[in-house]
This record gives structure tokens, C-alpha cells and sequence, in this order.
């Protein structure tokens, strides 16, 4: 923006909370679809009886505003189920993937001292006062709950949910984030992609990233259905395109990453509306995907209600911008000294409106840190220190430049550094440890006590104990020593180098023997970049991740001329597990 130019967004629509906004549509389209998984569906009015009906259990058990609630639970009908209830109930959820390490879950329920917690039946699991088991009932019809009905009145201000983010200090942190925001991110949602009541959304993201709360609600204002992607998980490329086409989806969104293993598995309908975020869109992907669909191109931290700007339609040309200012929120682009930039030049962007968050669980200082006091605004007003630099096209389009700081973005996921640091540095012989993304790969780089050299085999066991899967790296080089500049700051170009010489992937395991271990070893080694894999080494072990799989998997299917789902490499992953695999089913 120029020095002269105010605050750039839209007029807010009237605040609400969330009850009011998915019990108004309930009213309106009672037998609509509102959620779908596999064969299941339920109404509007099927859905919110069963919340209605959890949420009385809820009161009950003393939930209400300013209490929390966590969600141990995958992605399913009953987490939706137990997300509405909290909300009707007054309370906020925190959703705890079950699949993160014990150590992280034990964290996230200690820190936030959830007043309940919330399961499938059968699951075990503790940690609250109150365990309820969440199962849906044939008489689901219960009336909605008004204040009345509450341990007190639920406002726009009270907390809606609080989502783990990535910590410098190595310990992830909970971002408290209100009502307030989510009907303006819904409204807009609702007119940007042009939801309607015939639409059909997937809601791929993991509950436990905001991502899924732009799938639920602009969907749900809309009336449309919400389809749940399989839990735990779902893999991008064949299995994500074949649920698109056999659930009729019609909008979708992805980071871009996510992308490339969807083309080779076919791509999308045509018509589907494609929203991209969780990381920079490069021009060569918009160019791809932009042709016959609307696609748009999305950002916002966790910490400002998931989304602060959306791009008009993509065309294609050019470096994708990250938009303009979503409903309700305004942003400043300024300099060190908190002045606005000149139109075309480089600023941090900073962001105000009803979608910020309160701040950080229990963590005052980082609070104040990053949520400061709006000097443009009236009085009491805060803004959002995002840590991007942007630069404003003259149409008022913003383009992201990069960061001011060390955070990364790997994959759609937001990461500190210093937390997977922390991590390697608690391993036993881990002398130094540097984390870093290069080709949308995070990259570690050890150095053992008195200068021995570790490699992936000592350290990964002790990681997968202490980080979820999308923080433990991709890669992990073990160096003599960190190389350094003459100012004495580690070298990260030269870190660059010794990945690429290979030393992050030693293929120490057998070489290959048999005709089929041959040709597997040799796609191995081209998906990953790398010289050589052993026929023992597991692709998860030496680089490969989720997307680099069903590339792979694509590439194998062509070469071999054989049929492989995902899953079966996702159990067979080393060259001489997959080969056993593949000859057998020949025989």
C-alpha cells in the first residue's frame, strides 16, 4: 500500500458465532446433505440433532464458554458431531490427532487442561477430568440450545478453538481463536468460490490444522454438502483423483505441492473449483491448473482465523498473487519502522480485523510479541505481525516474497525450525543440528559429538517418538562439522551443497540382485534425486515422503507395467519388500 492509501479490505458482514450460523441453515434446508463419508450421510437437521443431542451431555459435564474441550479424534462423521456440540455447548475444541506421538499429545492436553475429552467408542485414551465416548444414535432429534440452555452466554469473543502450531522454543504452542472471524471467512468463502446449495466440498485437510475450518463453515453457510476425505489419511495422486470423481466433488482445495502427483494420476474434473494455499504457488502450477477451472490462490496464518487474503480467479500468467483482503480484514505493508511502503516495494505484512486471534495459550510473551497495538487503528485495536514480506502490485494484489524470519513451509505445513532442532539436539550424541527446507523437503543437518558423523538410522527412531510425521525431516545430512561464513554464521549455501553430494542419503543397505530389485532400485534413486538406494533402505528413510509416493508408485506402474496401489507400497516401502511384492503378483 502507499503512505496515503487506508487500510485495504472489504465491509464485515453482522457478527455471530458458529451455532447460529449452521442451526439458521439447518432451518433452512433440513433435508439437505450436510456431511458425507464412504456411504454414510447426514441431513442438516440429522447432524444437528446429534450435535444438539452431545451438546446437552456437554452442559452437563460443566462445559460452557471459556472452557475447553478436546478432540481426540481422525477425521470423521462423530469429530464433526463433537465440533458442533462444543460450539453449541459454548465451549472450544482442541483437536488432538490421534496419531501424533504420546509425548505431543500429553503436552497438548496438559497445557490446554481440557476441561473434557471427547473419543470414539473404544478408544482409549485420557487426560481430562471427563471422558465421553461420541457415537451416533438413532433418536437424534433434539432441540437447539439457546443461552438459557448454557452455563452462560456464548458471545462472539469467546473462544471457538485452539490449534497447535509449530514452536521456535521446541514445544508446539495453541493459538486461541475466537467466533468472530469464522462468518466473515465463511461469507466470503461462499461468494469467492461460489458455493451453493447443490456443492459438493472435500474436506481434506486434518482437523487438526485450521485448513479444515475454511472446508466446514463456508460450506455449511452455503448448504451445501461436506464430504470427508478416508481417515487417517489420504493420499495425493490415484486414490485422491478416484474419491473426487466417485463423490461428484466440485470444489476442493490443496496445497500446491499436492499437485504434481495428481496429474500424473489424471488430474481433476474440469469443472472443479480448485483453491490453493498452506505455501507459495510457483507460475508453472497456476499456468497447469488454471486452464479450464477457477482457481484461486489463498493465504493467512493460523493466528488470523486460517485466511487474510484470495486471489480473483488465476490466469495463469505470471507469478501468482496472493489477492487481496478477505471480508472483514485489512492489512498494512511496512517497513522496520512500522511506515507504510510505497506501492511496488518489499514490506512485512501486518494484519488487522475481527479474525485475530486472542493470542497464544498461557504464553503472554510471545503474545505480545507478534499481536501488537494497530497505530493506524483506534484505540484498544491490535495487528498481526505475520513475518511475510509481500510486496502490493498497483491493482492492489499482493505477492509474497518470502520470510522475515526463519519459519518455514514445507508441504503446506507450518514450521519452526527450532522446534525439530530442539528435537535432534535431545538425541543422545547430537552435537549440532540445523533445520532447513530445500524443494519443498525439510532438510536437518547433524553433527555428532566429538565430530562423529550420524545418519538416519540413529536418529529417526528417537524423532518419530517426539514429533508428528509432517515435522520429523525428509532428509538428515551428518556432517563432520557445520560449515560457517567468515562472520562466523553457518553457511546455508554450502549446506545446500552437501545434500546434493549426497551425503543425506548414503544407500548403505545391499545392492540390487534380481531383475525387478534392479529396475526399483533405479526409480528409487531417480524420485528421490539421489545416486544409489540400497535394496533394504526404506524410501521413508531416505527421503521420500507422501507426495514423493505416489509419484513413485506412478512411475513404477508405467515402468513395470504392473498394477500398485499406495498403499501396498506404503507397507512394502524398501526396493527388496516391493520386489517380493511385484513377483509374486506375476506368478
Amino acid at each position: 500500500m502507499s503512505t496515503t492509501n487506508p487500510p485495504t479490505g472489504h465491509t464485515m458482514p453482522a457478527v455471530s458465532t458458529t451455532p447460529a450460523l449452521f442451526e439458521a441453515t439447518a432451518a433452512a434446508v433440513p433435508d439437505r446433505p450436510a456431511v458425507a463419508m464412504g456411504s454414510t450421510t447426514l441431513t442438516y437437521a440429522e447432524l444437528n440433532g446429534e450435535a444438539n443431542r452431545l451438546a446437552r451431555r456437554l452442559v452437563a459435564h460443566g462445559v460452557g464458554p471459556e472452557r475447553l474441550v478436546a478432540l481426540v479424534m481422525p477425521r470423521s462423521i462423530e469429530f464433526v458431531i463433537a465440533m458442533l456440540a462444543v460450539h453449541k455447548a459454548g465451549g472450544a475444541y482442541v483437536p488432538v490427532d490421534p496419531d501424533y506421538p504420546e509425548e505431543r499429545r500429553r503436552h497438548m492436553l496438559a497445557d490446554t487442561a481440557a476441561h473434557c475429552l471427547l473419543r470414539l467408542p473404544g478408544q482409549e485414551v485420557s487426560g481430562a477430568p471427563v471422558v465421553l465416548s461420541v457415537a451416533r444414535e438413532a433418536d437424534w432429534a433434539e432441540p437447539d440450545l439457546d443461552d438459557e440452555d448454557r452455563l452462560a452466554p456464548l458471545l462472539p469473543g469467546h473462544p471457538a478453538y485452539v490449534i497447535y502450531t509449530s514452536g521456535s522454543t521446541g514445544r508446539p504452542k495453541g493459538v486461541v481463536v475466537t467466533h468472530r472471524g469464522i462468518p466473515n471467512l465463511a461469507a466470503d468463502y461462499v461468494r469467492r468460490q461460489r458455493l451453493r446449495p447443490d456443492s459438493r466440498l472435500l474436506a481434506f485437510a486434518s482437523p487438526s490444522f485450521d485448513a479444515a475450518v475454511a472446508e466446514f463453515w463456508p460450506m455449511w453457510l452455503a448448504g451445501g454438502c461436506l464430504v470427508l476425505a478416508p481417515s487417517p489419511h489420504l493420499v495425493p495422486g490415484e486414490p485422491l483423483a478416484r474419491l473426487v470423481r466417485e463423490q461428484r466433488i466440485s470444489h476442493i482445495t490443496l496445497p500446491p505441492s499436492a499437485l504434481a502427483p495428481l496429474a500424473e494420476a489424471g488430474g481433476l474434473p474440469a469443472g472443479v473449483t480448485l483453491l490453493v494455499a498452506g505455501e507459495a504457488c510457483p507460475a508453472p502450477v497456476a499456468r497447469r491448473w488454471a486452464r479450464d477451472r477457477v482457481m484461486i490462490n489463498a493465504y493467512g496464518p493460523t493466528e488470523t482465523t486460517v485466511a487474510v487474503t484470495a486471489s480473483d480467479p488465476l490466469t495463469g500468467d505470471g507469478t501468482p498473487p496472493i489477492g487481496k483482503p478477505i471480508t472483514g480484514v485489512h492489512t498494512y505493508v511496512l517497513d522496520s519502522g512500522l511506515r507504510p511502503v510505497r506501492t511496488g516495494d518489499v514490506g512485512e505484512l501486518y494484519v488487522t480485523g475481527p479474525g485475530l486471534a486472542r493470542g497464544y495459550l498461557h504464553r503472554p510473551a510471545a503474545t505480545a510479541e507478534r499481536f501488537l497495538p494497530d497505530p493506524f487503528g483506534g484505540p484498544g485495536t491490535r495487528m498481526y505481525r505475520t513475518g511475510d514480506r509481500v510486496r502490493a502490485r498497483p491493482d492492489g494484489q499482493l505477492v509474497f516474497v518470502g520470510r522475515a524470519d526463519d519459519q518455514l513451509k514445507v508441504r503446506g505445513h507450518r514450521i519452526e525450525p527450532g522446534e525439530v532442532e530442539a528435537a535432534l539436539l535431545a538425541v543422545d550424541g547430537v552435537a549440532q543440528a540445523v533445520v532447513s527446507e530445500h524443494e519443498n523437503r525439510l532438510v536437518a543437518y547433524v553433527v555428532g559429538t566429538g565430530g562423529i558423523r550420524l545418519g538416519i538410522e540413529n536418529l529417526l527412531p528417537p524423532l518419530k517418538k517426539r514429533l508428528p510425521a509432517y515435522l520429523v525431516p525428509d532428509v538428515i545430512v551428518g556432517l563432520p562439522r557445520l560449515p560457517t561464513s567468515p562472520n562466523g554464521k553457518v553457511d546455508r549455501a554450502a549446506l545446500s551443497a552437501a545434500e546434493q553430494d549426497g551425503a543425506a542419503h548414503p544407500g548403505t543397505g545391499r545392492a540390487p540382485s534380481t531383475p525387478t530389485e534392479i529396475r526399483l532400485a533405479e526409480l528409487f534413486a531417480e524420485v528421490l534425486g539421489v545416486g544409489s538406494v540400497g535394496v533394504d533402505d526404506s524410501f521413508f528413510e531416505v527421503g521420500g515422503h507422501s507426495l514423493l509416493a505416489t509419484r513413485l508408485v506412478s512411475r513404477i506402474r508405467s515402468s513395470l507395467r504392473v498394477r500398485l496401489r499406495v498403499q501396498a507400497f506404503f507397507d512394502a516401502p524398501t526396493v527388496a519388500q516391493l520386489a517380493k511384492v511385484l513377483d509374486a503378483a506375476q506368478t
